[in-house]
């Protein structure tokens, strides 16, 4: 009788002694840099190869924003890892050649949650891609010729 309530004594013992660890975990990013990283960066460059005059302005860019008015895009990074993006989509059809037609299409808003990854930003829903950070710019660099672009780069506000 005694071996069996010694036990139910220690396995009791046993249970209840194992519980999870109440202190709270070291943050992955210091609040310094988080301090650095979160905020509004809105899109300053779309740049994409070959060159085109989209505003008929007889000025071949490679910078899309300099032909299109209607391009933006901003990106929110927030303290808690989340983000949300918000971005104009493009119609880009070959029409000759170099020669392209491109047009704003829609706006389009993807949230999720970015985390920085050997000084890249990644964003969750574009996990292929990362966004080179150099102080308060964010790059985004593919190199595809259009119809996909070169470099897309945000600055922060």
């Amino acid at each position: 009788m005694k071996i069996k309530l010694f036990f139910a004594v220690f396995f009791l013992v046993i249970i209840t002694s194992c519980s999870k660890d109440s202190s709270p975990s070291e943050p992955k990013i210091s609040q310094d840099l988080l301090d650095a990283i979160t905020g509004l960066y809105n899109l300053s460059e779309y740049i994409v190869s070959p060159p085109q005059d989209l505003n008929n302005d007889d000025v071949l860019s490679q910078d899309l924003m300099e032909e299109l008015d209607c391009l933006s895009a901003s990106i929110i990074l927030r303290e808690d890892l989340s983000y949300s993006k918000f971005a104009m989509q493009l119609n880009i059809s070959l029409i000759t050649n170099d020669l392209y037609a491109i047009s704003c299409n829609f706006n389009q808003s993807t949230t999720g949650t970015w985390d920085l990854v050997n000084g890249q930003i990644v964003l969750s829903e574009e996990s292929e891609n990362s966004y080179a950070l150099d102080g308060s710019v964010l790059t985004l660099t593919l190199g595809e010729m259009l119809p996909d672009f070169q470099s897309q780069v945000f600055v922060k506000q």
